[in-house]
């Protein structure tokens, strides 16, 4: 009975932690490709997990971005200065001077994220 509950208790935890995994960080060949070329001419993107602890937003200046091969089956990625990125958790600046959702623009399925951050985060 022990076994039972501690084994409930296990995939108990493991389900709540896929909560919090990637959502837009391996994605298709012409996702990143598009979403790279997109980025291209932007100058900065901010981070933010809302499903996270971590609510507070951080600045990122670009000086590269690239669509790269995961190695893994025929996942892409998107590479912002050598780094990978999550696309639902990455904004960037509308020409209105809004910070929206990279993910939601580039037509990516993702969960529990806003459209745009609030103006008192995007400053």
């Amino acid at each position: 009975m022990l076994k039972k509950i501690i084994a409930i208790i296990m995939l108990g935890l493991m389900l709540s932690l896929a909560v919090f995994a990637d959502q837009a960080a391996w994605i298709t060949k012409d996702e990143a490709q598009k979403t790279a070329a997109f980025l291209k001419d932007k100058k900065q993107i901010k981070h933010f997990c809302n499903p996270c602890d971590d609510k507070s937003v951080t600045t990122e200046d670009i000086s590269t971005v690239e669509a790269a091969p995961t190695g893994t089956q025929d996942y892409w990625e998107v590479l912002v200065n050598g780094k990978g990125i999550d696309l639902a958790y990455v904004y960037f600046q509308t020409k209105d001077g809004k910070w929206k959702n990279l993910a939601k623009e580039m037509d990516v399925e993702v969960d529990d994220v806003p459209k745009f951050l609030d103006e008192k985060d995007g400053e």
